[in-house]
């Protein structure tokens, strides 16, 4: 059954009505959701290697267990969120609410989330947290062909803040190649974090697939670095309700 997974992400990213917007970690501003929408994500960092040590056996690293992310928001207008997620690595819980808005022109976008994590890195530890937020800027450029995309994050449980960058580049009806990169905070020990890969939008769904050398699953813990330069599947999946 596993081996049949992979042909059928990818049939999802080339193969549908939508809504658009999202990136693996960065955030940006979504479109065609309406006042009173729910949103439901899943997004899955796998540990194992896609590429090496016999890709086949390992199922290009997908046998190997995964971070998971899941995380509810709730629009009750139009440019207004509300949401809260549970991570398992670091067994990390948010909350957090995010505002959008057109700016100068309808092609460029500015956005805010700000709320609250907190983390329990083993069963023995105490849960730590802080304050976390990120201001997002996106422009629609060569008749809405090419978006790219800056964020500068605030990450108070790591006393962190740094930038990203990610660009979308739209390749057909419902469909974009997106990649985006992160400045780890710690350059010298650590590796800058990245991911690329496609999403597809239809019937209020979002199909991401991707590879990456992170097993984060936000823009805080993208910022913290990666301590491989291995590349995983990052897969993400997110739902209108």
């Amino acid at each position: 059954m596993k081996y049949v997974i992979l042909p059928l992400l990818l049939m999802l990213c080339t193969s549908g009505f939508g809504y658009d917007g999202a990136f693996f970690n960065l955030y940006a501003p979504e479109s065609g959701i309406s006042e009173g929408d729910f949103e439901f994500s899943m997004n899955h960092r796998f540990f194992g290697a896609a590429f090496k040590d016999g890709p086949f056996d390992t199922f290009f690293g997908l046998d190997s267990g995964a971070n998971v992310r899941f995380a509810l928001h709730y629009f009750p207008i139009e440019n207004l969120s509300f949401g809260l997620s549970h991570s398992r690595l670091g067994s990390t819980n948010s909350i957090y609410a995010g505002w959008s808005e057109s700016l100068l022109s309808p092609g460029i976008e500015f956005g805010l989330v700000a709320g609250y994590e907190s983390v329990k890195m083993t069963s023995n530890s105490d849960r730590e947290g802080g304050i976390i937020a990120t201001a997002a800027v996106s422009a629609w450029l060569l008749n809405n062909r090419i978006r790219p995309v800056f964020n500068y994050s605030y990450d108070g449980y790591r006393e962190d803040s740094g930038a990203s960058v990610g660009l979308e580049v739209n390749v057909r009806d419902r469909m974009s190649l997106i990649g985006e990169y992160f400045l780890s905070t710690d350059s010298d020990e650590l590796n800058n974090c990245y991911t690329f890969g496609c999403r597809y939008s239809t019937w209020g769904h979002q199909f991401m697939l991707g590879v990456t050398n992170s097993f984060g699953v936000s823009a805080y813990e993208q910022l913290a670095g990666s301590s491989t330069s291995d590349l995983s599947i990052a897969l993400s999946i997110r739902r209108l309700i």
